[in-house]
């Protein structure tokens, strides 16, 4: 079957084999867009949808919208250079499809004299025919319009005829004529030149410009046959052109960059100063959509609500982040706007923009000097008020731990500056100055008031002895010596210390105050800390000493355990045992945990305390079994810093397998602030520990922050209602309310719950009622020594 398809229209002839050509001459098309117009043409006036072109141009290879639509702008450009207003001839119809609208003619082997001259004065360009003897047999109405001929007999008539009935200003080119067409016969083949005319649109002011081409064809005997002559006006490529270069120096020389995009908001164009501010050349954005220069700093309604104000009101400007090819992101102004064609069709988007780093460097600076010491860059006494007032503001919301004002002063400080200058003394206080930030937590704030006076803000502090210790702290890292230069300099310091809202709720008040116990503390020798009440000094020694006691008394084996029965509410029966530690004192007797367990946790201590606890609880649970008592299931606190610190599922693992007891005999209380740490680290060491078979509880619950959220995620057995609930249960409402929503909040999760300080008959009634399956407490039982616990365990039955 011939599959051979030829057509001409408006002066192009389009056939399958040889291509598109214009006035005998090919017409360079890349092959996709040739099929493109082989298509739309085989079906002219039809619409032709996206999926027939895909099919029969890319031979249904997967393509976009926007592959189509470069295509469809190469091939009308192409037809535009070659005779202007073809291109319109095709006709996107957005979303249903595209048509060709041109006439077809016949095919190129049936030609009439009506189709010919219908081709020929339809087109703009010039289009004449001369015989052998240079006479004029055919001229389209564009050239006759040229040359004022219309009306006058011009056919049969050579150049220096008509130069006759030409105006004066058209003779010229007549003349010039003549001997171009002896150029083209003596040659032989087509001569190219340009032509410039007068406009007589535009009474003679501007010169009209012409590609000519003039084609040569001679009989079979050699003979000259006639001379076709085809001329494209160029003269508003011309203008263009020379705009465009125009405009291309402004914007080369322009200190703002330029970015030009397509309809699909594609770049084609960039200028000097954009490969300047963005480190990217033209070849490498050419293509490519301008949000390859996005920061990632604005979400996506940021975006959204740019584009709704370009396509509404065809521009946009503001402030913007972007990213430089070398990943620096960077702050711009960006003004963009739409361009239109003169139909409304939108064309292009120009973006121009400036780097405005340096302004905001410039005024970040003036800003950070507004509120900063130039020296050491720590906040100067306007942002360490602004700091201060915002943790007595965060202490009041959430009702946190509270605030202190630490005054630094460094001892003899005077005597570096005096001796070695005050370039060594200014450097030290740099080094100082960095020494107290690695010190201190993000939340709290170093400040320098000038000279070698510093001021910290301590945020969220549980008690003067946590003071204590960031301030000994302190003490412990500026006295090591600093290197500067050849110099090794060492430098104690005295430090004073008020506590609001204990000693002030001012800030001017409290400044004062521990600017006195600053004081103080230099009368006291320097290098040391003195609170501003002699109390909270008496509370600091004190702490101290408990602190180097809980030391020894891990080295001593000082602590023992007591054990607290728990028992089913219901049926009376022994379901678990907590163990609970004390201080066996040699000096002060025993020690109950609230004494020395926040001291052991600020400092960490509670590590190795808590390890003991847990090797000593599952030491005793099985040796109870060994004595042939049921085994029973022994309940043990973790700490935060468990977590912190170590592998603490190999901690514990490990400590049951050395004293070969079961893990469903060990249950695990956690805290809740546990479990707002790193919610997903703990999670999975919560799965894990489900795993190994080990019954997990929240202690204390209801006391904490714990959400719905929490209690989904960490699916643990059981929890512990705290006693602070269960005190006043037979008289208050609210803690009743509590009590209720603890428990069916449990049911829903299938977790079990138990009450601690139970104490009165009643408060079990009460607890009965609602549903609480366990409870512990001094109605059933106080915590016991080892010794006296066995009454209360049972007896394992003997083999059957």
């Amino acid at each position: 079957m011939d599959n051979h398809f030829h057509a001409d229209f408006y002066g192009f002839v389009i056939d399958s084999e040889q291509g598109l050509s214009f006035a005998g001459k090919p017409v360079g098309l890349h092959p996709k867009e040739f099929k493109l117009l082989l298509e739309l043409v085989k079906q002219a006036g039809k619409r032709v949808s996206k999926e027939d072109l895909i099919a029969s141009v890319w031979n249904s290879a997967p393509t976009s919208d926007e592959s189509i639509s470069r295509c469809l702008s190469i091939l009308k450009s192409t037809l535009r250079k070659t005779s202007p207003g073809t291109e319109l001839l095709i006709k996107t119809e957005y979303g249903q499809g595209y048509r060709f609208i041109g006439q077809i003619g016949k095919p190129a082997t049936f030609v009439n004299e009506e189709n010919f001259f219908l081709l020929i004065n339809t087109t703009r360009n010039l289009v004449t025919l001369k015989d052998g003897h240079g006479r004029w047999q055919i001229a389209n109405n564009a050239c006759l319009e040229l040359y004022g001929l219309i009306g006058k007999a011009w056919q049969g008539k050579t150049c220096a005829e008509l130069a006759s009935l030409c105006d004066e200003q058209c003779r010229h080119h007549f003349e010039v004529s003549e001997q171009n067409d002896e150029q083209a016969w003596q040659t032989g083949q087509p001569v190219e030149l340009t032509l410039t005319t007068p406009s007589r649109e535009n009474h003679l002011n501007h010169g009209r410009v012409f590609e000519i081409t003039k084609t040569p064809i001679f009989g079979a005997n050699g003979g000259r046959k006639a001379l076709i002559t085809l001329g494209q006006e160029i003269t508003d490529r011309l203008e263009n052109e020379r705009q465009g270069r125009l405009m291309s120096k402004v914007m080369s020389n322009s200190d703002e960059a330029v970015l030009i995009s397509d309809q699909q908001n594609n770049i084609v164009y960039v200028n000097d100063a954009f490969t300047q501010i963005t480190g990217y050349t033209l070849d490498e954005v050419a293509g490519q959509n301008p949000r390859i220069l996005s920061s990632g700093k604005h979400d996506e309604s940021f975006y959204r609500d740019m584009w709704q104000k370009i396509l509404t009101d065809g521009n946009w400007h503001g402030e913007i982040w972007d990213k430089r090819r070398n990943g620096e992101i960077y702050p711009k102004w960006l003004n963009i706007s739409s361009v239109h064609d003169s139909d409304g069709t939108l064309c292009n988007y120009v973006a121009i923009f400036s780097d405005i780093s340096q302004r905001k460097a410039d005024e970040a600076m003036l800003t950070f000097l507004a509120y900063h010491d130039p020296l050491t860059k720590l906040p100067n006494r306007l942002l360490l008020r602004d700091r201060f007032e915002q943790a007595v503001g965060l202490t009041h919301r959430h009702d946190a731990g509270s605030v202190a004002l630490l005054y630094l002063d460094l001892d003899q400080f005077k005597n570096i500056n005096d001796t070695l200058g005050h370039e060594i003394g200014d450097r030290l206080l740099v080094a100082v100055a960095k020494r107290l930030q690695a010190n201190v937590r993000e939340v709290d704030t170093v400040s320098r008031l000038g000279g070698d006076e510093f001021v910290i803000v301590l945020t969220d502090m549980p008690d003067s002895h946590a003071v204590s210790l960031v301030a000994q702290n302190i003490l412990n890292h500026l006295g090591e010596v600093f290197e500067i230069d050849q110099y090794r300099l060492t430098s104690t310091t005295s430090i004073g210390i008020a506590l609001y809202s204990v000693d002030s709720d001012d800030f001017e008040s409290l400044l004062k105050l521990a600017d006195t116990a600053m004081y103080h503390a230099k009368d006291s020798g320097r290098n040391t800390y003195r609170f501003y009440t002699d109390k909270m000094n008496i509370d600091a020694m004190e702490r101290l000493r408990m602190r180097n006691g809980l030391a020894e008394a891990l080295l001593k084996q000082q602590f023992v355990l007591y054990y607290q029965p728990q028992f089913d509410l219901h049926s009376a029966e022994l379901v678990g045992i907590e163990a609970l530690i004390r201080w066996n004192h040699p000096e002060k007797g025993l020690i109950l945990p609230d004494k020395f367990i926040p001291i052991a946790e600020q400092t960490g201590q509670i590590v190795p305390i808590g390890e003991w606890v847990i090797s000593e609880a599952c030491r005793q649970a099985k040796a109870w079994q060994q004595q042939g008592y049921a085994p029973v299931r022994v309940a043990v606190n973790l700490s935060s810093l468990h977590f912190k610190r170590g592998d603490v599922i190999k901690m514990i693992t490990g400590l049951a397998q050395e004293h070969d007891l079961d893990p469903q005999y060990i249950e695990l209380e956690l805290t809740e602030a546990i479990m707002l740490q790193d919610v997903d680290h703990i999670l999975d060491i919560v799965k894990t520990f489900k795993t190994l078979h080990f019954t997990l509880s929240i202690d204390d619950f209801g006391t904490g922050y714990s959400s719905l959220a929490f209690l989904k995620r960490f699916r643990v057995d059981k929890l512990k209602i705290d006693g602070s609930f269960i005190r006043n249960l037979e008289v208050d409402t609210h803690d009743l309310a509590i009590i209720r929503s603890i428990i069916q909040l449990a049911k829903g999760f299938n977790m079990r719950t138990i009450a601690e300080g139970l104490e009165t008959q009643e408060q079990l009634e009460i607890l009965r009622r609602e549903g609480c399956q366990e409870g512990q407490g001094y109605f059933f039982s106080y915590p016991l020594p080892v010794k006296q616990v066995v009454k209360y365990l049972h007896v394992a039955p003997g083999p059957a």
